[in-house]
């Protein structure tokens, strides 16, 4: 039986409709013969719906109890047999057949792991990746200004190389192929991660082998706004701060984590007093997961 050259890989949680629409896409490209789909749902609501799909799209699908995004994703690589990975968000759609670009740089001498430029519904480029971080970002993300500083980071990319691809620190697992050894390599996803920050360590530790992370801007998916999120932003909220404390917690030690919790910490209170003071109606969604998180400041100023 022929090796397939990707293995996609797509996590769900209640997410049948975003997961058909993106196995859609997948299959009105010439390059489908090349792909085998797994699917992991983490939900419960629609198993029905997924098996459907699963029949349909000729998908392996694993039910799931909800253990985090990267262990799901680690679950499927166990049963995957591709050349590569694709992971894949039930909200990404392709729109071109990206996956031979996407092996030709995975290809290249030195490479892990190769992401796209994601773009909104309407084009609107996302900034989807950022450079190697230390403190200084730590710093930017507390006083909110990560969104500035790369959107500066992107505009000095396009103006020295616009073609890319360029080199980065992370790529979005929201869509991104990493060669299958490497994958394997460097132990997939760090299951100590339930959700958010667990791509940012994965690129974390391939780089840590001496490969790169690529972003090339000449390959285009198209990122919509997940549904799923949405449902409860409080704790989305919560996770995505989790993610971050567990995630500074591998990347710093001794008086740089001690900086590095100081400012989370930091970035919290400031959420807090500027949702509180200006926030009003269901833009104060998201301010119970603050408050939450916010109660452990004290242990995780404390060194682990």
């Amino acid at each position: 039986m022929k090796t397939p050259i990707f293995s996609v890989l797509v996590v769900g949680y209640n997410s049948a409709k975003e997961v058909r629409g993106l196995l859609e896409s997948l299959r009105a490209l010439p390059s489908w013969g090349d792909c085998e789909v797994l699917l992991a749902e983490n939900g419960t609501l629609e198993i029905p719906e997924m098996q459907e799909i699963a029949s349909e799209f000729g998908a392996r699908l694993l039910l799931l109890p909800n253990p985090g995004f990267g262990i799901a994703c680690n679950r499927l690589a166990r049963l995957a047999t591709g050349e590569n990975f694709l992971l894949l968000n039930p909200d990404l759609r392709l729109v071109g057949d990206i996956l031979p670009m996407l092996g030709v740089r995975l290809k290249e001498l030195g490479v892990g792991a190769v992401g796209p430029m994601l773009r909104e519904l309407d084009g609107t480029e996302q900034i989807s990746w950022n450079l190697p971080m230390g403190l200084w970002w730590e710093f930017l993300e507390a006083h909110g200004l990560q969104t500035w500083w790369r959107r500066r980071m992107m505009r000095k990319a396009r103006e020295s190389d616009p073609g890319g691809p360029w080199r980065v620190g992370i790529a979005t697992a929201a869509c991104l192929a990493i060669r299958s050894t490497v994958y394997r390599e460097v132990d997939g996803f760090d299951e100590g991660f339930f959700l958010n920050s667990e791509d940012i360590d994965l690129c974390d530790r391939i780089r840590s082998t001496g490969r790169v992370i690529l972003v090339d801007p000449s390959i285009v998916a198209i990122h919509g706004n997940s549904s799923i999120q949405g449902r409860d932003l409080g704790s989305f909220v919560a996770n995505r701060l989790e993610g971050k404390r567990k995630y500074l917690s591998r990347r710093y030690r001794g008086f740089r984590l001690l900086v590095a919790r100081a400012l989370w910490v930091e970035m919290v209170a400031i959420r807090i007093v500027v949702g509180e003071m200006l926030f009003r109606g269901n833009a104060r969604t998201r301010l119970p997961g603050y408050w939450r998180v916010l109660m452990t400041s004290l242990r995780l100023l404390l060194p682990s």
